[in-house]
């Protein structure tokens, strides 16, 4: 066999062929990284060269100095092994290769868990007054405890929207814990008639459900705010956690002794939590307000006007410039009265960022809020939006990460960690996160649109375009289906809907105008929409630097100037 293969020059042919597909290759790599060519015609260009070697060895058989033999029942074994190889490597490879797009991956997150520390998860409180519009009380009650708790350096609090997530629901403590991946629950129950309340809590441990403490307080409502202190210092307590000093409380930041402030307070927290409804955020503006004209020293409730402001101004329910000012001036009024209150800088690390584009500040702040708040979900899920669109790729997966495993079925962190993904441009991993969140919500606002992006860059553009079409969020909706339509080629159809949304919306989309005519071919345009989305605020302009829509833009010197300009270059000079 050996002397046949030598002699037909085999062994040569398959080196030579070898040599030739590498160098093609070589080749290949270099011309799609300068012209920016999709990563697919390199894996078709692999598979193809790859499928060839068995051909290329079967031809140099057939056609040596002894081909013109018949194939004998040798040479025909040796024939089909090397197609059924090649063949096999193509199916594999697919297989290996091939990301499904609608089949959910379990709903465990693919982080590590912190094993470390004694973990723990605060039930809402069951309410049992006669009045069922006093739910928002015990919700409240509940989510202060949860917030005094996740102070504790040496718990994990899981998040309010996992723990939130089995009211009403007939599941044991042992599920709940074992979902949530805590060791201890904390369950109770809140009655209030006139201006007297009873609170029942009890800590359970998940492993045998039996109780380590439990407890009922029956006091005026004037005094919930010790009743609150008092019940978590017994659970640290029961936790053997060391404090600060032995019977010490747990400081309550920025709270008050206002009664009706902290009602007030409480009411604008449920509506809050309700979600990112333009008339949801009113109430819960209105909420807050009513409870700073009841006590303007409430550094908590200057705190969630700040945090209600800015979110009405990033899902544009606000015009950016007065919206952005507005959540500013609350902000640091708020860390004015309590500066050791995380979710102050938090919203000040926004504005920031945001619409005065200075991310040095912005970091600046997002750190005080981590030195002071590391086990909020809330303040790591913050840190990573900042994070990811100033290339700060490893920081945003880290941080995100964080908050999925402090909220692990909360589908907005799985929706903040498949972004931070995305922006590293690991749209696999991004994927999978992605459907872990559609699982969990499929209702969620911009679960969808977030599904569209990742599949626009993978190459699946008819799902994509079907994605977008089906999120409730009106700009990820008819800008998303816009930019489906410019990747597949449908030019006229593509502008005719970007002339709809500029008629329809105006500059405060202008961003999203950018990406569109960055798609079409069009730079002059989309630095035109830039400087338009700079001159209103359009927080977007700040994701220029890792967003792969506008990778078109890169190489013309007016995307180098316009990256100086918004200070998004400093971390690459590294100051």
């Amino acid at each position: 066999m050996w002397e046949r293969l030598r002699r037909r020059k085999v062994v040569q042919w398959g080196v030579a062929y070898i040599a030739t597909a590498w160098a093609l290759l070589q080749g290949l790599e270099y011309l799609s990284s300068t012209f920016e060519w999709s990563r697919h015609i390199q894996q078709l260009a692999t598979i193809g060269l790859i499928v060839g070697v068995p051909v290329v060895l079967v031809l140099a058989w057939y056609h040596g100095d002894r081909g013109n033999q018949r194939v004998g029942g040798s040479e025909l074994a040796i024939l089909t092994l090397l197609l059924l190889l090649g063949g096999g490597a193509f199916w594999y490879y697919q297989r290996a290769g091939h990301t499904p797009t609608m089949t959910p991956p379990p709903l465990v997150a693919a982080v590590a868990t912190t094993t470390d520390l004694t973990s723990i998860a605060v039930l809402p409180f069951v309410n049992m007054s006669a009045d069922k519009e006093q739910e928002y009380f015990a919700d409240g009650i509940s989510e202060e405890l949860l917030n005094l708790l996740s102070q504790v350096p040496e718990l994990r609090v899981i998040a309010r929207t996992s723990s939130f997530s089995f009211k009403g629901k007939d599941v044991t403590i042992a599920e709940i814990a074992k979902t949530l991946g805590v060791d201890h629950v904390l369950e109770g129950s809140v009655r209030t008639a006139g201006d007297r309340v009873r609170i029942t809590a009890q800590l359970i441990r998940a492993s045998d459900s039996s109780h380590l403490w439990s407890k009922s307080y029956e006091r005026t409502l004037k005094d919930v705010f010790a009743i609150q202190d008092e019940i978590s210092r017994h659970v640290v307590d029961a936790l053997k956690v060391q404090l600060l000093g032995a019977g010490t409380g747990l400081p309550e930041v920025g709270g008050t002794q206002n009664s009706k402030a902290y009602e007030a307070y409480l009411r604008g927290r449920h509506l809050r939590n309700q979600g990112l409804g333009e008339q949801t955020l009113r109430a819960a503006l209105a909420a807050f307000d009513l409870a700073v004209a009841e006590d303007p020293s409430y550094a908590q409730a200057h705190a969630g006007r700040a945090d209600v402001l800015n979110a009405m101004t990033l899902y544009r329910y606000e015009p950016f410039d007065t919206g952005f000012a507005r959540a500013r001036e609350a902000a640091l009024r708020a860390a004015r009265l309590a500066p050791e209150l995380a979710e102050a800088y938090v919203v000040l690390g926004y504005v920031a960022y945001a619409a005065d584009h200075d991310v040095p500040a912005a970091l600046a702040h997002f750190d005080r809020a981590l030195a002071l708040s590391p086990g909020n979900a809330y303040v790591q899920r913050s840190f990573a939006f900042v994070a990811r669109a100033v290339g700060l790729a490893d920081q945003a997966i880290d941080a995100d990460s964080r908050a999925v495993e402090l909220d692990p079925i909360d589908a907005a962190a799985q929706i903040g960690l498949s972004r931070s993904y995305y922006s590293a441009r690991r749209y696999a991993e991004s994927l999978a996160v992605a459907h872990r969140a559609l699982a969990l919500n499929p209702e969620y606002p911009s679960v969808h649109g977030n599904i569209g992006y990742i599949l626009l860059e993978t190459g699946d553009l008819e799902a994509a375009r079907t994605e977008f079409e089906k999120d409730p969020i009106d700009w990820t909706r008819q800008t998303g289906i816009v930019l489906a339509d410019a990747k597949l080629g449908r030019t006229q159809i593509a502008r005719e809907g970007l002339a709809a949304a500029i008629a329809q919306h105006g500059e405060k989309w202008a961003h999203q105008y950018a990406r569109i005519n960055a798609q079409l071919g069009d730079p002059d345009e989309s630095f035109r929409w830039l400087e338009t989305a700079r001159r209103i605020k359009d927080p977007g302009v700040m994701a220029i630097r890792t967003d792969p829509l506008v990778d078109p833009l890169r190489k013309d010197p007016r995307f180098g100037r316009l990256m100086h300009e918004l200070g998004l270059d400093a971390l690459d000079r590294g100051s």
